[in-house]
């Protein structure tokens, strides 16, 4: 008999380590809530052209106008990726608000933050767009229960 047959130990078993609880478990559940990734990604691209726009370099440009707005589309997506994180119910909505937004910071904050901020929040617009929930796991779906007399299925 050799160790792959029936009853011998299995050598190669993964080490049972403790599941994730509490803290951690509450905010991995409370990200797969929301559309995470994409709000962060449009948040990091506000940030990005907003620190930019801000930089002390003769290669940025502020001018008229666009100076005000240099500053107000990246201020809006910042806070079009805190909305898509902590509002997931009108995803759809904020996120084409800051797809149309980060196209515009080509014009008004230096070619989009120099094509990188605006690349993130193109992304996670897209992200946070075609975001879904995630199932339920088996162990945590209801229950369904059957009026009286009804059997359940």
């Amino acid at each position: 008999m050799t160790e792959h047959e029936e009853g011998a130990p299995n050598v190669f078993q993964a080490p049972a380590g403790p599941e994730p609880r509490g803290a951690r478990r509450a905010f991995r559940e409370w990200r797969r809530s929301r559309p995470f990734w994409g709000g962060l990604l449009v948040l990091l691209g506000g940030t990005e052209m907003l620190l930019l726009y801000k930089a002390p370099m003769k290669v940025t440009i502020h001018m008229g106008a666009y100076g005000l707005a240099g500053y107000l589309v990246p201020i809006l997506l910042i806070v079009l990726g805190l909305s898509l994180v902590f509002d997931p119910q009108h995803r759809t909505f904020y996120s084409i608000l800051a797809l149309l937004f980060a196209i515009a910071s080509w014009m008004t904050s230096n070619l989009g933050g120099f094509l990188f901020g605006m690349v993130l929040a193109m992304t996670g617009a897209s992200l946070a767009y075609g975001w879904a929930a995630a199932p339920a796991a088996q162990g945590e779906e209801e229950e369904q229960v059957a009026p009286e007399g009804l059997p359940t299925s």
